[in-house]
């Protein structure tokens, strides 16, 4: 319940600013790099629609009816969480933040600790969200596919899936690895591509085992898709380059921070180590009530007659993956 801190005295001049922790920022809704679905509280549904069309001869008598249309209702209830910590203001009376509080006993609110540590403390919140919704997995879904039998077919879970999530800490919601590994009961219909530990000596040939698997209907959509790869990838990536004779594999502008395959761009997120999606933005759904509340947060007395406070997020989220088997999954 206190706040943690090694203090020194005070004698002379309080550096400014106060340095924070370096954490990655949360790019998935900052740069909009999957699609969202907002004013959800309880449920939204999915339909998917394949059709099966038949072309037939002309006949002046009745027809006889062919084809087929096929709907599948998928229904996503995004999980309300809350982050929640309570603190002692008046640990910071020695500290640095005693400028920043008006005089008085009374008084122990420090402007520049809000303004600093709590902001500090809600972008740790946004980002490890941001890591949960790609890599998180509850305990009921280890589980079943623990469950799996595995095998090397693409109706089969695969062997890394398995050590995958067997290895991973239960989290409050699947995120998005998850959904394509096991969705909605059943094994998910993801693109499997087994992989290995990457690195800057076999990126190229990993990498060119994903844009093998991707469905060519999906690279001919007017929506491109992209490569959703480990922020360490950018080093391997950098590092391949460097030695490489010929570079038009990786495209890469270290300016604008942009970086390319074949073409399709890559784009940075939390993924886990050794873990690659490729699939369009639109395939990737973030769930929520309201995307502002990630970054909304409640300071406050605990109750009236103390003094201690408390720093609350609430907010629901969820991660739904559309058209799986137009998503490539590759897992090392």
């Amino acid at each position: 319940m206190a706040i943690s801190a090694t203090i020194v005295d005070i004698r002379g001049k309080a550096y400014e600013p106060v340095l924070e922790e370096l954490l990655f920022e949360n790019k998935t809704i900052s740069e909009g790099l999957v699609s969202f679905e907002s004013d959800v509280k309880n449920e939204t549904i999915f339909t998917e629609n394949t059709n099966a069309v038949t072309l037939q001869a002309f006949a002046s008598g009745a027809p006889t009816s062919q084809g087929t249309f096929n709907l599948v209702d998928t229904a996503v209830t995004p999980t309300k969480v809350m982050y929640y910590h309570e603190f002692d203001p008046n640990t910071l009376r020695p500290s640095r933040f005693k400028r920043s509080m008006k005089p008085g006993a009374w008084e122990m609110a420090s402007t520049e600790f809000e303004r600093v540590v709590l902001a500090a403390y809600g972008r740790e919140i946004s980002s490890d969200a941001e890591t949960k919704w790609w890599g998180g997995i509850t305990s009921a879904t280890k589980t079943a596919i623990a469950g799996l039998t595995p095998g090397t077919a693409q109706n089969q879970v695969g062997a890394a899936e398995q050590t995958w999530a067997a290895a991973q800490t239960a989290t409050q919601f699947d995120g998005v690895i998850a959904k394509m590994i096991y969705n909605n009961g059943a094994l998910g219909g993801r693109v499997k591509v087994a992989g290995t530990t990457l690195s800057s000596t076999n990126i190229a040939t990993e990498y060119a085992k994903v844009y093998a698997a991707i469905p060519a209907v999906v690279l001919a959509q007017t929506e491109k898709p992209y490569i959703y790869a480990p922020y360490s990838n950018k080093q391997f990536i950098n590092i391949f380059n460097v030695s490489a004779t010929y570079r038009d594999l990786f495209s890469v502008d270290i300016k604008a921070d942009k970086y390319f395959y074949n073409g399709i761009e890559i784009k940075f997120v939390p993924l886990p180590e050794n873990v690659v999606i490729a699939a369009l933005p639109s395939n990737l759904v973030w769930c929520t009530d309201l995307v502002a509340d990630i970054n909304k947060m409640e300071i406050n007395k605990i109750a009236n007659n103390r003094e201690d406070m408390f720093v609350k997020h609430i907010f629901t989220i969820a991660a739904h993956v559309a058209r799986q088997a137009n998503n490539v999954l590759y897992l090392g």
